[in-house]
């Protein structure tokens, strides 16, 4: 089960939720006050932490910011706990890297849900792809949720694998495979290999990867991503086929069709013009992006965005 650490100044309560939380077979920590929560944090070093919002000096929302800030804590789950209810206040806690929020007063089956539903979550964050073995979706985002959390200064990298399904659809299953197990090499090779040590590689399903990155090196880890793709991909046709700058395949309607070789589409996101409060605010943009990173004559093309916004 869990190492929790429970942080509220309600001392009745707190002693009830501890009783049940241990009934349940977690390890449960708790103190009553702001002041030292984040120093017995580190001691206590838990899996999920549930924060009191509306503390006397100290609050929840400073000790959450502090966690995402500290490199031993900051991948932990964090419940908010908020007497309000209201949506300014329950997306600041967000804001701050919190994972989710219960409202006071609340039934303890409600937070045993909530415990349990944090726990899947960080278990769901240790699934790998089957062939790329890289993490997916929900790791990302929640990465990028905690990078800005602790303001670093990011750029997040999505990347298209244009003409995937026609290579799927020409090299069946086993094609599939070895164009997937390309990108994982060639992504996880390139942040290894020009010391991109602070970067996180995700593969979103299918032909979609992310790549969060620190600020300064989006553009050199972009170029260099793209000319390199485009100088190996051609190892996964033939000789005929990069002569030709197409391959055969079916399409939908069973004709056969030509199409182009694999290229890619790579966006940018990044924080040095933009204020970013969370990672789907990243992805609303990166959606625009993408779609403006137009590869031509077979070669892999880049786009990033350069508009500001006030914070």
């Amino acid at each position: 089960m869990s190492r929790i650490l429970l942080v509220d100044d309600d001392v009745d309560l707190s002693e009830l939720i501890k009783t049940k939380l241990n009934a349940e077979g977690h390890d449960t920590h708790v103190i009553n006050t702001g002041e030292g929560a984040f120093e017995f944090a580190k001691k206590v070093k838990p899996d999920i932490s549930i924060l009191d919002i509306m503390l006397p000096g100290v609050t929840g929302y400073q000790i959450c910011r502090r966690m995402r800030k500290d490199p031993e804590l900051y991948k932990h789950a964090i419940l908010v706990l908020t007497a309000l209810g209201e949506e300014p206040e329950i997306l600041h806690g967000l804001e701050q890297g919190a994972d989710d929020y219960l409202v006071k007063p609340f039934k303890l089956e409600r937070l045993m849900d909530k415990i349990a539903s944090l726990n899947a979550l960080t278990a769901s964050l240790s699934n790998r792809n089957r062939v790329t073995n890289l993490q997916g979706t929900d790791a990302i985002k929640r990465e990028i949720n905690h990078l800005l959390a602790r303001d670093s200064a990011i750029a997040v990298v999505y990347i298209d694998v244009i003409g995937y399904k026609a290579y799927c659809a020409s090299r069946g299953s086993d094609g599939q495979q070895q164009a997937l197990e390309f990108m994982s090499r060639l992504l996880l090779g390139l942040t290894r290999d020009m010391g991109f040590y602070e970067s996180f590689v995700a593969h979103m399903g299918g032909e979609h990867f992310v790549v969060s990155l620190k600020l300064e090196d989006h553009e050199r880890f972009s170029s260099n991503l793209a000319d390199q793709f485009d100088r190996q991909v051609q190892s996964l046709y033939t000789t005929e086929e990069v002569s030709k700058g197409y391959i055969k395949a079916i399409d939908r309607h069973n004709k056969e069709v030509r199409c182009k070789l694999m290229a890619l589409s790579i966006g940018v996101a990044h924080t040095q013009f933009r204020y970013f409060k969370s990672a789907k605010k990243v992805f609303e943009v990166l959606a625009q992006v993408r779609q403006m990173a137009h590869p031509k004559d077979g070669r892999s093309a880049v786009f990033v965005d350069r508009r500001r916004s006030d914070r």
